[in-house]
């Protein structure tokens, strides 16, 4: 009989960030006090301040290049209270300056470099250089002070603050802003964080997504005899800027997963309420006036129970009813390989037998978006059965575009698709193709701002602008 003892738990190896957790707290938390408490405008120094207090240094300052080697002090902190007297930042440019021009400081594989100096009173410190390597021009964050065995004497230390200095640049300043973008490259530079960091991070996603609001661009149905609206997309905002949150799609593209899967969940739940306080507020609530909601979703999330139980709920809720429900797959992400967290064998087949799972429960539609870019191909489109397919904006930059345009018909139609329910995406004043040459490629829907640009409400075409859409579709005149 085995003396050996099973235990079913399992515990995660250390993180070699774990011990940089303690800093970064640090960093978020003065800033914030500054820019929640602070009536100065010198930002510049203030965030050296930060810089300096949360690392115990004796100085930090940033060394601009004005070129042949003329480097000037752009900002700095105040001197430690404890610094040795007659001590001046000059002391410390004479130690850094005969360092600068050497190219190990600026190496591309490395987010910092440190040099040991001693003191007048002969007491052992470090100091860092740390380059800004996406700056526009040379610049150099020093922090002077270290104990010679200090831990932030690696190269994390580097990518953090980088990270930090750089994001405090942004206006308006928001320090949990800042902290995401911290984490995210330390992400990037080396593969993972530690778990704490991780759910940190997974935090800062859900509290952000609280403030995304939803937007409805018009889908047109493209004939003269025949102009309206036939269906909505639906498209994240920012609250301020109404623009996109590119900030969130990029998070979520590079976290994947439960971010994903977070993103898309909620998406989905705020545009389908949306969208029906929207047409309550129009007062179109008859059948035959309620025209299809299309709404963004990752194909990963469609592979995870989670998503599935959203869609469960919504219909069951009937904020939205089945046939007025689209969800468009981007073509720009790969198919998943993993469902709730165990590996795919055939994931092609599997994502499309997941597919036919939402039809029969649920009855709702898909659609294929961002045709022609990204992961599209014959094999991904054959056999999904997409009530529509959207042809990227920048496909109509791209000469001859009606080449391409006809080609997706072709492929569409040799697919036992209706070629008819091509969407192409992007129609605007400066699109180089002219709406009667799209219609007479077969294009019968499109969407953009030539038809109407995104807006919080829904509403019906209005006579003026089919006028002016019924001259464009009978003039050969480039938009």
């Amino acid at each position: 009989m085995s003396d050996v003892i099973l235990d079913s738990q399992t515990s995660y190896l250390h993180n070699f960030l774990e011990p940089y957790e303690f800093f970064i707290n640090s960093l978020i938390t003065r800033l914030t006090d500054f820019v929640y408490n602070s009536s100065t405008n010198d930002v510049a120094n203030c965030i050296l301040e930060i810089i300096q207090d949360s690392s115990d240094a004796d100085l930090v300052f940033v060394l601009g290049d004005r070129g042949q080697e003329n480097w000037l002090v752009k900002a700095q902190s105040n001197l430690a209270e404890d610094i040795e007297p007659d001590t001046d930042i000059e002391t410390f440019k004479s130690i850094i300056l005969p360092i600068l021009s050497d190219k190990s400081v600026f190496h591309p594989g490395h987010h910092g470099s440190y040099k040991i100096y001693e003191t007048k009173k002969g007491i052992v410190k470090a100091l860092v250089l740390i380059p800004l390597q996406s700056s526009q021009k040379t610049e150099v964050i020093v922090v002077c002070g270290f104990k010679q065995d200090s831990y932030l004497l690696e190269d994390a230390f580097g990518r953090i603050l980088s990270s930090f200095y750089q994001a405090c640049q942004k206006i308006p300043l928001h320090p949990a802003l800042v902290e995401a973008t911290i984490i995210d490259d330390l992400k990037i530079d080396f593969g993972f964080v530690s778990a704490s960091l991780h759910q940190k991070r997974f935090q800062l996603f859900c509290e952000r997504l609280q403030r995304m609001i939803v937007f409805f661009e018009p889908v047109l149905h493209l004939d003269s005899e025949d102009l309206f609206i036939s269906g909505w997309e639906a498209l994240a905002r920012n609250p301020d800027s109404l623009t996109a949150p590119s900030d969130l799609f990029a998070a979520a593209e590079l976290w994947r997963h439960d971010f994903m899967v977070e993103l898309d969940r909620y998406f989905l739940i705020v545009a389908t309420k949306t969208y029906l306080e929207a047409r309550q507020k129009a007062k179109q609530n008859r059948s035959h006036e309620i025209v299809p909601l299309s709404v963004n979703v990752y194909p990963e999330s469609l592979m995870q129970t989670a998503y599935f139980e959203t869609v469960r709920h919504i219909i069951k809720d009937k904020v939205i009813s089945p046939r007025n429900l689209i969800l468009e797959v981007s073509e720009k992400a790969d198919f998943p390989h993993y469902k709730d967290g165990v590996r795919l064998k055939y994931p092609l087949k599997i994502f499309k037998n997941r597919l036919l799972e939402y039809v029969r429960k649920f009855q709702i539609k898909f659609a294929i978006d961002d045709f022609g870019v990204g992961y599209s191909s014959v094999s991904r489109l054959a056999g999904l059965n997409p009530c529509h397919v959207k042809i990227d904006r920048e496909i109509l930059h791209h000469q001859p575009c009606d080449i391409i345009i006809r080609f997706v018909h072709e492929l569409v139609g040799a697919n036992n698709l209706n070629p008819s329910n091509v969407i192409v995406e992007g129609v605007d004043e400066a699109s180089p193709i002219s709406l009667q040459r799209l219609k007479e490629l077969g294009v019968n829907y499109i969407q953009g701002h030539i038809v109407g640009k995104p807006e919080p409400e829904i509403y019906r075409l209005s006579l003026e602008k089919a006028e002016f859409l019924r001259k464009l579709l009978l003039s050969n005149q480039s938009l």
